[in-house]
């Protein structure tokens, strides 16, 4: 459920004996929490301010004064009391419950053929199992958490020096002495009354889909080039995806950038300089528990969103709507708001916990990526650095400009980039580094698309990108991505998938200085006469560097002060030999405007040089460009490879010619 305040959501349907009143028209069983895709119609911020006590998540159209929600039918009544105009968009309806019939279908397939194959491995469920040919159809490109974690398992066996696995921690089911099934069974077998039916809740669950150990780990998959890194402190890139249950695509994405890395090194040159100078932190599926239970029946669990806590987060109304979540768990500014950015009542989808971090998985991420508070109240012993030491109520103080490393989280459907503050606070709401993380927003947004707003219409309290920026000072990013909670696979394939992956590449290349580069021009299409050579020859290299590169928004019902980046005249361009422009030893080759172009003419300039190779050795080579603007503002790098051979070496092979 999306709703937030129960005691309210439930009010009008309560008789003063404590009956439920049945909904009109009277529905069957469960089917009044089948998802749908609706429309509500607004006039004014009040009234989405009014609209985000009842649904959590949203999709605003301003121009069409028009708000996207996935509802149950219930919520859709509910809205309707309120004096709410929805819509229901029939169309949209029907895909998500075709995707989550097929999801089903689909799950019950991998677990009949894995059942036939073999007994499932202990501690996996035969889910796992299934061979990669069953991973066809519209709702099937979303590995589930046992084929993630095989996939990953077997690339750290391919890849030994490029990608481990790290344990984050237990989730809530873990914590327990009983199984995963058996949980379920002891917390939901009561028959329960609702609208004025009988039901039995296990009816609806198909227990072959869950485990039957104590489920699945937090685990973070760890990805950098070891031979080169060393011990070296290097800059690092974390995410979390799928915090929340119901939302597909974050962990697929964040799965597949990772597997471009792997499987791209030493063939793309981006791919390989990223790797042999950063770390990346994946911690693909935060929400393990909660998913699958988003994975069982369209009617009953397609819109679970929390964790799986069925004691301090159960729900008496009806338990299916039981759990914390994990987002507003967080302890910067948890329960900060007076309520309006998350819930007390362990039946809102938004229930805060009982106190912050109450949960496993919350204090197990917490602790991966900042560490253990010390004394001084300061984290240390994480994944990043804590470089804003501040009072825990303090939001004016900033993290230093040199920073180096990012956090995302990745969401879904509402497509916005958002940096803190979520929470409303001061005049702007906006952080001592706004100026940094602002351009890093609208960088990503312009490889996506999406609206960077810096935050959405009301308040969120308690998350992790308000925690890792208000405890450590790191850039914090939330991306909202995708066109639903069950996107069709078509539609995640051509259009989300590429584009977001675009993003975190940039994201990627902005590691070193990510409050910095940003402010700077992008380096690209960076390209090399001859891709070999012989010691000696010269070879021409050729770039765009490009400040262009800003999707800049007012923010919503332009009354938040976004800041905005124009784009700035082009002032040089330098090309480096093997070693980044920050590195010792770094020899800058000024690179010339072209022909048709020069540097201070546009905010977009091709570029060129001319690489002499007599010093080169033997080998494979990095050529990295990087761009600087009228403001002195160099932004992040790029690189071509260029394979030098020995001088008496046989003249390289010409490329071969495509068929026509």
């Amino acid at each position: 459920m999306a709703g937030r305040q129960w005691v309210d959501f439930f009010a009008p349907l309560v008789l003063a004996q404590g009956t439920i009143v049945k909904p009109s028209p009277a529905r069957e069983g469960l089917e009044q929490f089948q998802t749908i895709s609706a429309r509500v119609l607004y006039e004014s911020r009040d009234d989405i301010q009014r609209l985000s006590k009842f649904v959590d998540h949203m999709r605003i159209d301003e121009p069409g004064k028009t708000v996207t929600v996935e509802i149950s039918r219930f919520e859709v009544e509910r809205l309707r009391s309120e004096g709410f105009k929805v819509e229901i968009d029939a169309e949209k309806s029907r895909s998500i419950q075709n995707f989550q019939q097929q999801r089903g279908a689909f799950l019950k397939r991998q677990a009949l053929n894995a059942q036939q194959a073999s007994a499932p491995t202990v501690g996996i469920s035969p889910l796992g199992k299934a061979d990669d040919s069953m991973f066809e159809g519209n709702a099937a490109c979303y590995r589930t958490v046992e084929k993630t974690n095989l996939d990953v398992d077997a690339l750290a066996k391919q890849y030994p020096d490029l990608i481990r696995v790290a344990p984050v921690g237990p989730t809530w089911v873990q914590t327990q002495a009983l199984s995963f099934r058996n949980l379920l069974t002891r917390y939901l077998s009561t028959n329960f009354d609702f609208s004025g039916l009988s039901m039995n809740l296990l009816s609806y669950i198909d227990f072959d889909l869950l485990p039957d150990s104590a489920g699945n780990s937090l685990r973070a998959v760890v990805i950098g080039n070891r031979v080169a890194i060393k011990d070296k402190t290097v800059p690092r890139l974390v995410t979390t995806s799928s915090i929340h249950a119901r939302e597909y695509t974050p962990a697929e994405i964040s799965t597949r950038f990772a597997e471009w890395l792997i499987k791209n090194y030493g063939t793309d040159p981006t791919a390989t300089w990223l790797l042999n100078n950063n770390e990346f932190h994946f911690i693909l599926h935060a929400n393990p528990d909660g998913r699958k239970l988003a994975e069982q029946s369209e009617e009953a669990m397609g819109l679970w969103r929390k964790n799986m806590n069925l004691e301090d987060g159960y729900c008496a109304v009806l338990p299916i709507f039981s759990g914390v979540d994990l987002n507003r768990n967080f302890p910067f500014g948890w329960n900060s708001t007076g309520g309006r950015g998350s819930s007390s009542s362990s039946c809102a989808d938004d229930f805060r916990g009982n106190s912050a971090a109450s949960e496993p998985e919350t204090a197990a991420i917490l602790k991966y990526i900042a560490g253990t508070r010390q004394q001084d109240g300061n984290f240390s012993g994480g994944v990043l650095q804590d470089r804003r030491t501040a009072a825990v109520t303090d939001f004016s103080t900033g993290a230093p400009n040199d920073y180096e490393g990012l956090y995302i989280d990745i969401h879904s459907f509402s497509q916005l980039v958002l940096w803190p503050w979520g929470i409303k606070h001061g005049r702007t709401g906006q952080t001592a580094n706004d100026d940094g993380m602002s351009a890093l927003g609208q960088r990503f947004a312009w490889y996506n698309g999406y609206r960077a707003t810096q935050k959405i219409d009301y308040d969120t309290d308690g998350t992790t990108m308000d925690t890792f920026y208000g405890e450590l000072g790191a850039p914090s990013f939330t991306i909202e991505l995708g066109t639903s909670f069950h996107e069709p696979c078509d539609s995640f394939e051509k259009d989300t998938f590429p584009k977001n992956v675009a993003s975190l590449k940039y994201a990627a290349r902005t590691l070193k200085a990510p409050y910095q580069l940003p402010l700077g021009p992008d380096a690209t299409d960076i390209k090399v006469s001859a891709a070999t050579v012989r010691q000696g020859e010269a070879v021409t290299l050729t770039a765009v560097i490009d400040d262009d590169r800003y999707l800049y928004d007012a923010g919503f019902s332009g009354n938040q002060a976004v800041t905005k980046h124009d784009p700035q005249l082009i002032k040089a361009a330098n090309a480096y030999i093997n070693v980044l422009p920050w590195e010792n030893g770094a020899k800058a080759i000024p690179l010339s405007a072209t022909a048709n172009a020069s540097f201070g003419s546009g905010p977009k300039v091709a570029v060129s040089g001319v690489i002499d190779t007599s010093a080169f050795a033997p080998g494979k080579h990095l050529i990295y460009v990087q761009g600087i603007n009228q403001k002195d503002k160099a932004g992040p790098p790029d690189a071509v490879f260029l394979e030098v051979l020995a001088k008496d070496a046989p003249a390289p092979c010409p490329p071969k010619q495509q068929a026509v």
